[in-house]
């Protein structure tokens, strides 16, 4: 079965309204505020080093500056900098998790084998996940347009390392594979993905209304972490469909390596 593009976003649309769909919106909303907390303390304790290395007349500033950012906490750099770490391993691990669940037959909120050698695949997701910002960074710094090729070649990457237990080298050519017998289908699904996220998640920024720094920062988290999850749920399915495969991994720990 070809890559249905209606059939995704409907299918995503009601994997978001169901019980696992509001458990993983929760949980990455979450999770998005803790980052953006973290995230802004890292920065924040960037630009106060930064600061102090300057001469005391340039100084003028400072205060103004280092307490500018939303949500930011006084967190020592070290303490901000293990957090972000932390957080992109966590972040990879719930990405993970959320594919597998979408991909289930099941319709426990959680089923018991999401968890299935999580460690590793987690891993993998990471190296992967590197090599494939590296190419498309390289890509965009060169003409843009081969940047926008590689993510969009790159699509599916996580939902087979997720699913198939694929290598990182084998992620990336599965992943190019399926793109490219269905480009159409999954450039439009790519595009109106990357424009909801957009549209929610930066979109109150252009409101005639001025909000609170920090209002603007929770609510534009709160919308891009539901925006998230739709989007794993949608680009699963697509994969799914795309592949005319079903998720029938064997049930193991939740917890399990």
């Amino acid at each position: 079965m070809a890559l249905q593009i209606g059939r995704a976003f409907q299918d995503g649309i009601d994997e978001l309204l169901s019980e696992r769909g509001a458990a993983f919106a929760g949980v990455f909303i979450v999770y998005g505020l803790l980052s953006s907390v973290v995230w802004a303390s890292l920065s924040q304790a960037f630009t106060e080093l930064f600061l102090g290395q300057l001469p005391s007349d340039a100084q003028v500033n400072q205060a103004a500056m280092a307490g500018g950012t939303p949500l930011a906490l006084d967190l020592p750099l070290a303490v901000a900098g293990v957090g972000a770490l932390v957080l992109l391993v966590v972040n990879e691990a719930l990405n993970i998790v959320a594919i597998r669940a979408f991909a289930s037959g099941d319709r426990e909120p959680i089923p018991d084998n999401v968890g299935r050698r999580l460690g590793k695949t987690v891993a993998v997701a990471i190296v992967a996940g590197i090599l494939t910002t590296i190419a498309v960074g390289i890509g965009i710094i060169l003409l843009i347009i081969p940047g926008l090729v590689f993510a969009l070649l790159f699509f599916f990457v996580r939902q087979e390392i997720a699913l198939n237990d694929s290598g990182v080298i084998e992620s990336i050519s599965n992943s190019v594979s399926v793109v490219t017998d269905n480009l159409l289908a999954t450039f439009v699904l790519a595009v109106v993905l990357s424009v909801l996220g957009l549209v929610l998640g930066g979109g109150f920024s252009f409101l005639p209304v001025p909000l609170p720094p920090m209002v603007l920062t929770t609510v534009s988290t709160v919308f891009s972490s539901v925006v998230s999850v739709f989007s794993i749920a949608v680009t699963t399915v697509a994969y799914l469909q795309a592949t005319e495969s079903s998720y029938t991994q064997e049930t193991a720990s939740i917890g399990g390596l």
